[in-house]
């Protein structure tokens, strides 16, 4: 069986020797396609440089308060469906206190799932000493006059380095 259809179809079919399949040749239904879920689509292996890897992520699911100091680089994690077409915007440009690095990272959490869970990593540097509050929203990309399905507040205190706490 595994060599007639290894070998021979395929010869049969590209010689014109079997009549097209139902739906093929245009007047019936589209032929179905057979999808296959692969695990580790679209993630990096872990030896490479994925900031997912390195350094602490701030999981964030309430507005909250944190404390950084200058020239510390922090991640804050927010997590979405990928399949609503919603997605996680910083509302943050030219702040004198602290930088948000562009674009952020999408990672899977339900891996092999189209559609599914993601999370969204904002990577965030203090640049000087300041309070700043960063607001995340969860929007349609294009609904432009829209408001946020929901909005997260972020307050960020940048210390100096020698007043931060040994």
């Amino acid at each position: 069986m595994l060599i007639l259809c290894r070998y021979i179809l395929p010869l049969a079919v590209c010689a014109g020797m079997l009549a097209p399949l139902e739906g093929c040749s245009g007047g019936g239904p589209p032929p179905v396609m057979a999808i296959r879920r692969i695990a580790n689509l679209g993630q990096k292996p872990a030896a490479e440089n994925s900031s997912l890897d390195q350094g602490e992520v701030l999981d964030l699911e309430n507005s909250l308060d944190k404390t950084v100091v200058v020239g510390e680089e922090f991640k804050v994690a927010l997590e979405s469906n990928a399949g609503t077409g919603y997605e996680w915007q910083c509302q943050l440009t030219n702040d004198p206190f602290i930088f948000v690095a562009e674009p952020p990272e999408i990672a899977p959490v339900d891996t092999g799932v189209v559609g599914g869970r993601v999370r969204t990593i904002f990577v965030l540097h203090g640049k000087s000493v300041g309070k700043v509050k960063v607001t995340f929203v969860l929007v349609r990309a294009w609904g432009k006059d829209v408001a946020p399905v929901k909005s997260l507040t972020l307050t960020l205190t940048v210390n100096d380095a020698s007043s931060a706490p040994h």
